[in-house]
């Protein structure tokens, strides 16, 4: 424990620098644009001081401060077509670890050589960027070693001795691998690239060590800890929205690609270390199906109990077939895992761009109090209104956010078939679809209905009256604000027609990304919210060019941050648990294969005895029935929380879970912080 207090409470931080202006990286005129990649990347590793602490078992503890560009905006342009288009460095996917555990990077530096023979000049140019790479990442494991040899750590020495040159031999090496490599995307620029589906690549390792007596399960249960808490040790210097945002997610349990039950004895251990530590890092998330023992499941609620946002819950029932029905193979479909936060990826074969933006579904339902004819509105010409809204708002989307990604010869060693096509994995890899959020669905339904029922009712002209409320963000129509939040039914209750128009919703969402599709990029809508959630409803930054939505007829005024991905709107009355997943049961998941979760939050005492961990059991098993596709729970206590935002310096290390990640919630905006402390606690 003394191990996990030090990296929770940042004492770490004791080593850093700030080496931006020392770095000695002089980029060469002849020299390609992933040559200068490559070259920075071996800078930035350069640039590292090998820190090993003489007790602990897996090492990496980050110490310059900054990762400074590789490449300058002018390079950008002298190399890609920039018109219409917007650059960024490889985030959000996967990387096979598989492929270095089994090869180690010298199989991997064999296999280049034996290709350079028969290369091109640009295929050459690729794969000597990649041997850049290798001997940087092989020098900085060898400075580790001197290191750890220094302080008489010789565990440590060892295992570097093997990895990550050489394929890992043991449990322990494996594990050590996969953490040196980690961080190493992160120093090569790149960021929220998740771990995938580590209880299935680090399996063997471990069952062999335990038949050839070389670890015990509580040792390797103890090798898991250090490797989370060396997970811990540099969460603060990764990229995100927020602080904890970072993308080290991974994925246990599901099936195998060949369709075989995948669950093993590493998907228990790692959700009980998590339990145990406290950490938000890893953020565990966790494949279920109608088939996932009862004890697994009382284990997973028992991490959920702990407060820490996870696990996330994806059902293979639903999101398999999904995929498949979108394009993927029925083997890659079943590997599946998520990117940064919930959105479905394949390790080692997705490149796909998950986050591209976001439709606000309040919006697009509001354009309907915008016509000028609304005393005339029948229910056809609303329904032509949102729909075209909706398609403006991913075309807008697509054209404007044209996101492409730039080249990474260290990403590129993570996927398949790179080096052997000679090609950067941006020019390669098997799927490059795109994805874009609906956010906001609760509050656009909910509005939906009302202006429906109106319609059908013959109520137009009481519509317009209601329009003025909205209009004026309800400042003197607070008794109609009552009446709309109190007087008609919402999505969250189970109720039929409400949730007809969240249907709807996402079914005209369907339509509009797959009209934007053709066979090399499918266009994949998602039920989640990301950082929507406030970014639709206050403009924060010039890179949101979605519409900001004012004050919505369901009685949302204009400000108020949207519910966090799919989740009843904020502050309206709902019966339970069982009718919020009933509500979101009737979304044709089929089509909307991006993910996002069900996002629930329990009072503390809901999760206090086994009784209430059994009904959270119980109730994933529904989950499951019922067909919904993603579930993230989490436990706040609101009293807490809000001594938190007045005391934050009691409280820093509480955990909430955000969106699709958790945090720390004292390092939060004060608007995130709101959103969070207003959501629904529910009791069992």
């Amino acid at each position: 424990m003394r191990n996990r207090d030090f990296a929770q409470k940042r004492y770490y931080r004791v080593f850093r620098q700030d080496r931006g202006n020392s770095i000695f990286y002089v980029p060469l005129k002849e020299w390609s644009f992933q040559r200068k990649a490559a070259e920075h990347f071996k800078a930035m590793c350069e640039a590292e001081t090998p820190i090993v602490f003489p007790r602990e078992k897996i090492t990496f503890t980050r110490t310059n401060r900054n990762v400074t560009p590789a490449y300058s905006p002018e390079d950008i342009e002298a190399e890609f077509d920039v018109n219409g288009k917007v650059y960024n460095v490889i985030n959000n996917v996967c990387p096979d670890y598989s492929i270095l555990l089994e090869k180690g990077f010298g199989g991997i530096r064999d296999e280049i050589n034996i290709r350079m023979r028969s290369a091109d000049r640009k295929e050459k140019d690729f794969l000597m960027c990649c041997l850049i790479t290798i001997q940087a990442i092989e020098e900085l494991a060898e400075r580790y070693g001197r290191e750890a040899e220094r302080v008489g750590n010789r565990y440590v020495k060892e295992l570097l001795q093997t990895v990550p040159m050489q394929p890992a031999q043991s449990f322990a090496q494996a594990l050590q691998a996969v953490r040196f490599i980690s961080s190493m995307f992160y120093l090569a620029g790149n960021y929220q690239l998740g771990f995938g589906r580590i209880d299935q690549y680090l399996i063997s390792f471990y069952r062999d060590d335990i038949a050839e007596g070389k670890v015990t399960p509580q040792e390797a249960e103890e090798l898991i800890g250090e490797f989370f808490i060396s997970l811990n040790k540099d969460t603060d210097l990764y990229f995100g929205v927020q602080q904890g945002d970072n993308g080290q997610s991974m994925m246990l349990g599901g099936v195998k690609p060949d369709g075989t039950e995948g669950i093993n004895e590493l998907t228990y251990l790692f959700l009980k270390v998590s339990e145990k530590l406290r950490l938000i890092d890893p953020k565990i998330n966790l494949r279920i199906d109608s088939n996932t023992p009862k004890d697994l499941l009382l284990l997973g609620c028992k991490l959920t109990k702990a407060g820490l946002g996870f696990p996330q819950y994806s059902n293979d029932e639903v999101v398999i077939p999904a995929l498949v029905k979108v394009g993927y193979s029925l083997e890659d479909a079943r590997n599946y895992t998520v990117a940064a936060c919930w959105e479905f990826i394949i390790p080692g074969k997705g490149l796909d761009i998950v986050n591209q933006g976001a439709v606000s579904f309040p919006y697009a339902v509001g354009e309907v109090l915008k016509s000028p004819d609304l005393t005339d509105m029948d229910e056809t010409r609303m329904e032509k209104i949102i729909r075209k809204n909706i398609d403006w708002q991913v075309k807008n989307i697509l054209e404007n956010r044209n996101q492409f990604l730039l080249p990474s010869p260290l990403v590129s060693l993570f996927f398949h078939g790179t080096v052997s096509a000679c090609k950067d994995v941006t020019q390669c890899a098997r799927y490059r679809n795109r994805g874009i959020h609906g956010a906001g669905s609760a509050n656009a339904a909910d509005a939906l209905y009302l202006i429906r029922n109106m319609i059908r009712q013959g109520k137009q002209e009481e519509l317009l009256r209601l329009k003025e409320a909205v209009d004026k963000n309800y400042e003197g129509f607070e008794a109609e604000r009552d009446y709309l939040r109190n007087e008609f039914p919402k999505v969250g209750n189970g109720d039929e027609q409400v949730d007809e128009g969240l249907y709807d919703i996402f079914n005209w969402f369907a339509d509009a990304c797959e009209h934007y599709s053709d066979r090399r990029c499918r266009i994949r809508p998602g039920t989640g919210s990301a950082q929507f959630y406030i970014w639709l409803t206050n403009r924060t930054n010039d890179w949101i060019i979605e519409p900001v939505v004012g004050a919505t007829i369901d009685g949302r005024r204009a400000g108020e941050a949207l519910p966090s991905s799919l989740a009843p709107a904020q502050g309206v009355k709902i019966n339970g648990l069982l009718s919020v997943l009933q509500s979101f049961s009737v979304i044709d998941y089929s089509r909307i294969m991006n993910g996002g979760p069900i996002t629930v939050e329990f009072s503390p005492s809901a999760l206090s005895t086994q009784e209430g961990l059994g009904k959270l059991a119980d109730i994933l098993r529904c989950f499951v029935k019922m067909g919904n596709q993603q579930l993230q729970l989490n436990v706040l206590d609101y009293r807490v929380l809000c001594d938190a935002m007045k005391h934050p310096e009691r409280h820093s290390n509480l955990i909430v879970r955000v969106w699709g990640w958790s945090g720390y919630f004292c390092e939060l905006a004060p608007e995130f912080q709101r959103q969070v402390v207003n959501r629904h606690r529910y009791e069992l």
